[in-house]
């Protein structure tokens, strides 16, 4: 990942990953735990996505860290949104929006792999996200980061 970031948390180490994978039951993609490894989350300067249907533009605030030094961590981002059942089960909420929707990383199934768009404005009160405010953002975690662009606005 090229992107420059406008900060960063401490760096990880591959037993700190290894940990929270086995402490959740989950095993990251390659490229992901390459990003934790160089980054560990953060505020990149290049941030604009667009969804692969092209119907919601949006922007990544915060990449969460794998820390506990910060209310925003990836731990508790999990246990708060996948744990509780408000994103599928196979997801991992990575990172924010301005407008606190998530971007999430697909970390089991047939897809793997897959950055989604959950589009929390439609949140239910029976806590549930319905699946069409659930969108591909990108087919891997490297094709996100590759994607990201500055708005013609800056």
């Amino acid at each position: 990942m090229g992107n420059k970031f406008e900060y960063s948390f401490e760096d990880l180490s591959r037993q700190d990953i290894e940990s929270f994978e086995k402490r959740n039951n989950i095993k990251l993609p390659i490229d992901y735990k390459e990003f934790l490894l160089k980054h560990n989350g953060g505020k990149p300067s290049v941030r604009r996505f667009v969804t692969q249907d092209g119907k919601i533009t949006s922007s990544i605030m915060m990449f969460f860290p794998l820390t506990k030094q910060v209310e925003m961590n990836l731990e508790d981002k999990y246990k708060m949104y996948n744990i509780s059942r408000i994103v599928p089960s196979n997801f991992l909420p990575i990172g924010i929006d301005p407008a606190d929707s998530l971007i999430c990383l697909s970390v089991n199934g047939n897809d793997v792999g897959k950055v989604y768009f959950c589009d929390m404005d439609y949140f239910e009160e029976d806590k549930e996200l319905k699946e069409e405010f659930i969108v591909v953002i990108a087919e891997n975690f490297t094709d996100f980061t590759s994607k990201l662009f500055v708005s013609d606005n800056n």
